[in-house]
């Protein structure tokens, strides 16, 4: 292993040399040609990447800031939250931070949300916007967004915001095709870059709800930052090292090709699932719906704060379970710049580190 920790938890993951670097680049000013020029190469790059003509907005908070930022923007009516884990739930405590009226209907975890249950709510009373995390890091959950979306389109003036925070660059997106109204992601996950920085895509259905909107305050209104990217600028400062950085880690991605790149996700995953079958350790989230960024996995008998204090010894971070799972689940981040040899090696050293504890 490298003297550098290797970093398998659900998010921040390692960042490719080529992206750190571009960081260093010479610092441009923020209102001069050189940004207009940055955002008008790059911006695209994401629309393409994420099958869409919807304008995206590089803002400068973490996604959680962009989620508060959609709940203030976004709904005409209530709420309508999907939770089957601990960041669907955040969707639903942002709202009622914001004092807007909204409801959940919420799975246990580990299970997904299901399109028969969000049409049995909907049918029942009427929502202004829908709220989704795609892929759920706390459980490994990948919910069935096409599904979910295609109920969603069947009522008139209903927006869809999905939080792809672990999931955008790891599998394809067709926000266009699906009908997703918001769709957001910071690039400290698949992306492979330095936290800071969220991507969120808005649609002309949702950027026309905003126009009507009270309340949204001023540095995330999507207002200010439609104006702005209109002239290739930002209403205010943008992290502008971390633009340098999206397009370096956007080159790596072109390179490699999409469809490579999500293959290699889901090849990943494969083989995560195989090896905690042959350790009898049980996927935590129900067959169909588990993510291909993250694998969280109960491992009967095992001593999982030992386990991952073991490998944190060999410089290898894995991820404990989160909230309620942390005693019984720990969670294997395969995303980003990891590759399935890279894993391969890992699952190896935990395999080395298994063979030297008792096991009860």
């Amino acid at each position: 292993m490298s003297q550098s920790p290797r970093l398998l938890i659900p998010g921040p993951t390692e960042v490719d040399s080529e992206v750190a670097r571009a960081a260093l680049r010479p610092m441009i000013g923020h209102r001069g040609p050189e940004i207009s020029e940055l955002l008008r190469d790059v911006l695209p790059r994401v629309q393409s990447a994420l099958n869409t003509a919807q304008s995206v907005y590089p803002l400068a908070c973490s996604a959680t800031g962009a989620m508060e930022a959609a709940v203030r923007n976004a709904a005409p009516g209530p709420f309508l939250h999907l939770v089957c884990g601990a960041f669907s739930a955040r969707w639903s405590e942002i709202r009622a931070a914001c004092c807007l009226p909204g409801d959940d209907i919420v799975v246990e975890w580990g299970e997904p949300i299901l399109p028969a249950q969000l049409a049995e709510a909907l049918s029942r009373k009427k929502y202004g916007a829908v709220t989704l995390v795609h892929n759920e890091t706390s459980t490994g959950v990948m919910n069935p967004l096409p599904e979910l979306a295609a109920v969603v389109r069947q009522h008139d003036d209903l927006l869809l915001l999905v939080d792809t925070v672990s999931s955008m660059a790891a599998v394809e997106l067709r926000l266009d095709a699906w009908g997703v109204d918001l769709c957001l992601a910071g690039t400290q996950k698949a992306w492979a870059m330095p936290p800071g920085l969220t991507l969120c895509a808005v649609s002309e259905r949702a950027l026309k709800q905003s126009a009507r909107a009270a309340g949204k305050g001023l540095y995330l209104d999507w207002q200010c930052h439609e104006a702005s990217l209109r002239k290739w600028q930002t209403p205010s400062t943008p992290p502008i090292s971390l633009l340098f950085q999206l397009r370096a880690a956007l080159d790596r991605a072109e390179r490699e090709g999409w469809g490579a790149r999500y293959a290699r996700h889901a090849a990943m995953q494969q083989l995560c699932m195989g090896w905690a079958e042959r350790r009898n350790f049980r996927p935590f989230a129900r067959e169909g719906y588990r993510s291909m960024s993250v694998s969280a996995l109960e491992a009967p008998g095992v001593d999982l704060s030992a386990l991952l204090s073991r490998l944190r010894g060999r410089g290898i971070i894995m991820g404990a379970g989160y909230g309620k799972t942390k005693p019984t689940v720990f969670r294997v981040g395969h995303m980003g710049e990891w590759t399935v040899d890279g894993l391969e090696a890992v699952l190896t050293a935990c395999d080395e580190e298994l063979g030297g504890m008792a096991v009860g």
